[in-house]
């Protein structure tokens, strides 16, 4: 079993509440991704929030090398980003990360470099980032692997502020049917529990609470999902949550590599004073 990254501890269960859902007071996304020879690949994101009359999107593409891989990134703020990835250059298993990060606009400059370990135990990840114009930032993470069971911190500092900026830990459990995610966020001032049951091939069930303090302070949040594939061509997902926040999505393939999603939100709390939200997603994919 390949063991993750911090960020994807998890992340089954976050599947049933996050994926499949862009909704928003009229909210449109358009994904393309193209591949060519298994070597070049170009990935379009854009949304256009009519609430917010506001068009934002990036457009990345990627050269696969044979040690590595060449990355520019352009966004519609302005940002520009080039980086390489160089995967087991001084030793096995070991990947070298950098990246150049230039805004015209505001003029600012950031670098990046970075490194990452992985093998069938541990999956470690530590980066810094400099912004030429304020700080230095560093950002580390690893998950240790324990036959089942994976356990995973993530820690950040930044120079300027002289604090940590992620002080998080994760520990991850996954058996035949059933996987359970524990986590603390900013130690120790965020808990959250999620769980995750396979009722069958076709039908997922989740559940995730959070508990978070602040001072006096306090604030707790329990929701619940599925996710349920009808045919080989259309999957239906809803959640809802203790914030009266019920939701549900639609996503349906239209062909090979293209699939539609539609998706509500429903404010239960106010449902008479409207203000609920609709979003509409195509992804294409060649």
């Amino acid at each position: 079993m390949e063991i993750p990254n911090f960020a994807d501890l998890g992340k089954n269960a976050r599947d049933v509440f996050a994926t499949g859902y862009h909704h928003g007071k009229g909210l449109i996304k358009l994904n393309v991704k193209t591949k060519s020879a298994r070597r070049f690949q170009i990935t379009s994101d854009t949304t256009l929030n009519f609430e917010a009359s506001k068009l934002s999107g990036l457009m990345e593409t990627k050269y696969k090398a044979n040690a590595g891989a060449l990355l520019l990134k352009w966004t519609t703020e302005g940002v520009l980003s080039l980086g390489y990835e160089f995967n087991s250059l001084l030793m096995k298993s070991v990947d070298l990360l950098s990246e150049c990060t230039y805004n015209p606009e505001t003029a600012a400059k950031c670098v990046k470099v970075g490194t990452k370990f992985t093998n069938e135990r541990i999956n470690a990840h530590c980066e810094i980032s400099n912004d030429l114009n304020a700080s230095t930032s560093l950002l580390g993470s690893f998950v240790v692997r324990c036959r089942d069971l994976f356990v995973g911190y993530r820690g950040g500092y930044d120079t300027a502020l002289n604090k940590m900026t992620k002080n998080d830990i994760g520990l991850a459990y996954g058996c035949a049917d059933v996987d359970f995610h524990f986590r603390c966020t900013c130690i120790p001032h965020e808990y959250g529990l999620s769980v995750l049951y396979k009722v069958n091939p076709d039908l997922d069930i989740a559940a995730d609470g959070i508990y978070a303090r602040r001072g006096d302070l306090q604030k707790w949040t329990v929701g619940a999902g599925a996710k349920c594939k009808l045919d080989e061509k259309s999957t239906l997902r809803f959640k809802f949550n203790t914030d009266l926040q019920l939701a549900t999505s639609l996503l349906q393939k239209l062909n090979d590599g293209i699939t539609l999603i539609l998706s509500f939100n429903i404010d239960c709390a106010k449902i008479t004073r409207g203000g609920h939200r609709v979003g509409l997603a195509l992804n294409v994919e060649a």
